[in-house]
C-alpha cells in the first residue's frame, strides 16, 4: 500500500469559461470536404476545428459550447454542418458513421507535487498535469514523464540506482510540463482572440471593414504561428538544474521555442545523426533497457578505457561504442566523449579541447554516480529557479486557479488576459 494517497495533493489549475463539443465521425465524402484542399487541420473563425485523422475516412470536429450546455440535446450531424460552413451557412456531406459524441473542457493545471513525501507514490502524464491540445504536447508530456521514472525505476530495483534518482524526477520534468502546458494555453488564446475579433460577421463581409478584418487575422496569425513551428519547446527541452546531471564548464546554448539546435550539453536530448554509411542512425547503437551509453570519438578509444574499469566496480551498465572514424557525428555532437542516458539525454561530456592530462585527472567514478544518483550534482535552488522562469512564456495565457476541485463543477473561474 502506498504510504499517502495525495489527499493533500492540490492541482493547481486554470480553465477557459466554457467547452467544445467534440464529433468523431467517418466519412468518404472528400469531395466536399477537399474542397479547399487536402488538410490536416482546419480552424474556423467562429472557433469550430476539424481534424483528419487517418487522411482517408476518418475526422473529428470540435464546436465551442457553454458550460451549461446539455449535450443530448445537439444533433452530432448537424454541429458537423455548422463546423464545415464556418461564419457561413452549414456546410452539408455525407456521413457514414458517427463514432463518438463528447464535450471537454480546454483546462491547464499541474500538481503541486510529483511524488509522495516517501517516494513511494510518483505521477506522471494527465494525473500531474494537463494541458490544452493546442500545440499537441499533451500525449508527448506524458510519454516522456513514464519513461523518465520507469527508467529510473528500474535502476533502482536493479541496485544501481541511488535515492538522488528518483527525486530528480520532479526536478527534470517538472519544468517541462510548466512550460508545455502554458504554451498550450498561449497558442489556445491566438484561436480566441480571431473568434473574438470575428463575432461581429464582418468577417465575411466584401465591404471595406471585412477586408480589413481579414487582413488584421492574416498578419496575426502570422506572427503567431509557433502552435505548429515550435519546435524547441517539443525538441529542444534540456534537464539543466537536475542532481543526476554532471554540469559542464561552458556557457549553455541559448533556448529558442522557434527551432531547435542539436547538442550535447549535458541534460539535452542527444543529438540524432545518421553515421558515414548513410544508414545507421547513431540510436541504434545506443544500449537498450537501463543501459547507459559511452560514446567515444577518439581514435584509441581513450575514454572507453578509462570508464570500462570504473564500470566493473561500480556494477553500472554502460555500453560502450567506439566511433573513431566518424568525422561528421563527432562534429555534430562537439566532443570527444559522451556519456548517454537509457532516455537518450546527455549525463556527461568530456571538456571541449581535452587533453591527456584532461583525460587521465577524469573522476570517472564520481561521472558514474552522480548520473545514477548515487551522489548529487551541485546546483542552487537559484539555478533551477532562474531555468524555470527563462523557460516559460513572459507572458502567461490564462490567470487565476481552480486549485483542488472537481473540474466539472467549476464555473467561468478562469480569465483569459488580453
Amino acid at each position: 500500500m502506498p504510504d499517502v494517497l495525495f489527499s493533500d495533493v492540490e492541482a493547481d489549475a486554470s480553465s477557459s469559461p466554457g467547452a467544445m463539443f467534440l464529433v468523431h465521425f467517418k466519412s468518404r465524402d472528400l469531395t466536399r470536404l477537399h474542397r479547399l484542399g487536402q488538410f490536416w487541420h482546419i480552424f474556423f473563425s467562429h472557433g469550430g476545428v476539424v481534424i483528419s485523422q487517418d487522411e482517408v475516412d476518418t475526422w473529428t470536429t470540435h464546436m465551442p459550447i457553454g458550460l451549461d450546455t446539455d449535450i443530448s440535446t445537439l444533433d452530432p450531424v448537424q454541429t458537423v454542418y455548422s463546423v464545415l460552413g464556418g461564419c457561413l451557412d452549414p456546410f452539408p456531406i455525407k456521413i457514414d458513421q458517427i463514432l463518438v459524441t463528447s464535450s471537454w473542457r480546454p483546462n491547464i493545471c499541474i500538481v503541486d507535487k510529483y511524488a509522495s513525501p516517501k517516494g513511494r507514490v510518483f505521477l506522471s502524464g494527465d494525473a500531474a498535469h494537463q494541458n490544452i491540445p493546442t500545440g499537441g504536447y499533451g500525449m508527448n508530456t506524458a510519454l516522456a514523464d513514464s519513461f523518465d521514472i520507469g527508467w529510473k525505476v528500474g535502476a533502482v530495483l536493479a541496485g544501481y540506482g541511488g535515492p538522488a534518482l528518483l527525486q530528480s524526477y520532479e526536478t527534470e520534468r517538472r519544468l517541462v510540463a510548466e512550460r508545455n502546458i502554458e504554451y498550450s494555453g498561449v497558442h489556445w488564446t491566438v484561436h480566441t482572440t480571431v473568434w473574438e475579433w470575428s463575432a461581429g460577421g464582418a468577417i465575411v463581409s466584401q465591404a471595406e471593414d471585412g477586408k480589413q478584418l481579414r487582413a488584421r487575422i492574416a498578419d496575426f496569425l502570422q506572427q503567431h504561428d509557433g502552435e505548429n513551428k515550435s519546435l524547441g519547446i517539443e525538441l529542444g527541452y534540456r534537464y539543466t538544474g537536475s542532481p543526476v546531471i554532471v554540469t559542464d564548464d561552458g556557457e549553455e546554448p541559448v533556448w529558442a521555442k522557434s527551432h531547435y539546435v542539436p547538442s550535447t550539453w549535458p541534460g539535452a536530448r542527444a543529438p540524432h545523426v545518421f553515421l558515414k554509411d548513410g544508414k545507421t542512425s547513431i540510436f541504434d547503437l545506443f544500449g537498450t533497457g537501463r543501459e547507459y551509453s559511452l560514446v567515444d570519438f577518439t581514435h584509441d578509444g581513450t575514454y572507453i578505457r578509462r570508464f570500462e574499469q570504473a564500470v566493473k566496480s561500480l556494477n553500472i551498465p554502460v555500453k560502450t561504442i567506439h566511433l573513431p572514424d566518424e568525422e561528421h557525428a563527432r562534429l555534430i555532437w562537439e566532443r570527444d566523449a559522451v556519456l548517454i542516458r537509457p532516455d537518450d539525454h546527455v549525463a556527461w561530456r568530456a571538456k571541449l579541447g581535452s587533453t591527456e592530462k584532461d583525460v587521465d585527472s577524469l573522476d570517472v567514478e564520481n561521472v558514474l554516480l552522480v548520473s545514477v544518483g548515487q551522489r548529487e550534482s551541485h546546483h542552487t535552488r537559484g539555478d533551477i529557479d532562474a531555468k524555470r522562469v527563462a523557460s516559460l512564456p513572459e507572458e502567461k495565457a490564462f490567470t487565476g486557479t481552480v486549485g483542488n476541485v472537481d473540474q466539472e463543477k467549476v464555473e467561468k473561474l478562469a480569465a483569459f488576459q488580453k
